[in-house]
């Protein structure tokens, strides 16, 4: 799907080639919802990163942890999970890495380690698409994304896109989940004092 496309003026079109050559036969992309919405959401978390420029996720990095914000299943070498075993990837691993999939998946992981523990402390609704009121922790969490876009500086990086999630937090929920965020950060390596791509396990005082 192309909207406001700079490739032309004063014209309109749709057009409906094959886009996806991998199989037999040919798959259009703009058919398959998954795609359509992880497109979509780029405007969203574009919008939202760093004040309404639409230009706040251009650094590598910040264009990695773009990626994940539009499509939390993503693009993965690894399976997610909270188990170092399955999935080693931790803050020092970006160090290495310089392709924004490969990076927002470090940072998928971590938010899906955040998800794991929110939904451990609060439980799992299944209800969620259609009543956001609960208290359940993937409401929680979906709750904390979001908000926590609006606060994220322009090309952000790991320390000051976790920040966000602590303060969102406070605001909407008294900073009854702090530690629970802080621990799971800080299980892979971005705690309190982790900056340049050095793990750090440190959590706040009372943690």
């Amino acid at each position: 799907m192309s909207m406001q496309d700079s490739g032309g003026t004063n014209n309109a079109n749709f057009a409906t080639p094959p886009e996806y050559t991998l199989t037999t036969p040919n798959r259009d992309g703009a058919l398959q919802n998954d795609i359509i919405v992880h497109e979509f959401t780029h405007g969203i978390t574009n919008r939202l990163t760093g004040g309404g420029t639409g230009r706040c996720l251009q650094t590598t990095e910040a264009g990695g942890m773009g990626e994940v914000f539009n499509n939390h299943p993503g693009i993965r070498t690894h399976l997610y999970s909270t188990d170092a075993s399955i999935n080693y990837l931790r803050y020092s691993s970006i160090k290495q890495l310089h392709e924004v999939h490969d990076i927002g998946e470090v940072w998928a992981n971590m938010l899906h380690n955040a998800y794991a523990a929110l939904v451990e402390v609060h439980g799992f609704s299944s209800t969620a698409m259609d009543d956001p009121s609960g208290t359940e922790g993937n409401i929680v969490w979906l709750h904390l994304f979001i908000d926590a876009l609006f606060l994220q500086p322009c090309n952000l990086t790991f320390p000051n896109a976790r920040d966000p999630w602590i303060q969102v937090d406070q605001n909407r929920y008294d900073g009854a989940n702090v530690c629970t965020l802080w621990n799971a950060f800080a299980s892979r390596g971005l705690g309190m004092n982790a900056t340049n791509y050095v793990d750090d396990t440190s959590v706040s005082s009372g943690c």
